[in-house]
């Protein structure tokens, strides 16, 4: 094993560590959400769940990324911009393939506990991006084009995105 993959193995599992770190954030703020006691540690995080969840989201398909990487740098080590392009590309669409393909549940369950339809025909169109970097908080809204009946389609899409990738992983065969 060289020590490229020794990296990326280890910044995974370090994003792995925070991600279960933020797992408990987010079940310490559904305990702590109307009780009496004081929690700060946590108010942010009942205030706006997204704090928990927008590092969540990326700490866990940011190490899913990474140990796809690792594994397709030690098959081929080879060391050029094709190769590396590739593997970083193909990573990329799986990772990102896995989150589209659970998208449509993880919407709807949002949906479901916000007492809504499982897909919501008006359900909004943005999506908070919120994290805590240092001491600052960095909160905007972005327009998600996969949102109310057209979220069905995304776990397809995502099927597709992982094919691709390991397609294109495959060209270096």
């Amino acid at each position: 094993m060289t020590i490229e993959t020794v990296i990326y193995l280890a910044i995974a599992l370090v994003l792995m560590t925070l991600r279960r770190i933020i797992s408990g954030i987010k079940n310490g703020a559904f305990y702590a959400k109307g009780n009496k006691y004081e929690t700060p540690k946590l108010d942010k995080y009942i205030n706006n769940l997204h704090f928990a969840e927008t590092p969540a989201w990326y700490t866990q398909f940011g190490a899913v990324f990474f140990f796809l990487l690792a594994f397709f740098r030690a098959s081929n080590p080879e060391v050029s911009f094709y190769v590396i392009s590739i593997q970083l590309i193909a990573s990329y669409l799986i990772m990102s393939g896995s989150s589209a393909m659970a998208s449509y549940h993880f919407q709807g369950y949002i949906n479901h506990g916000s007492n809504f339809p499982w897909v919501d025909l008006n359900e909004n169109p943005k999506s908070e991006f919120a994290i805590k970097i240092g001491k600052k908080d960095i909160s905007f809204w972005w327009n998600r084009p996969w949102c109310g009946k057209r979220r069905k389609y995304t776990p397809y899409l995502g099927v597709i995105s992982i094919v691709a990738g390991f397609l294109a992983i495959n060209l270096l065969t």
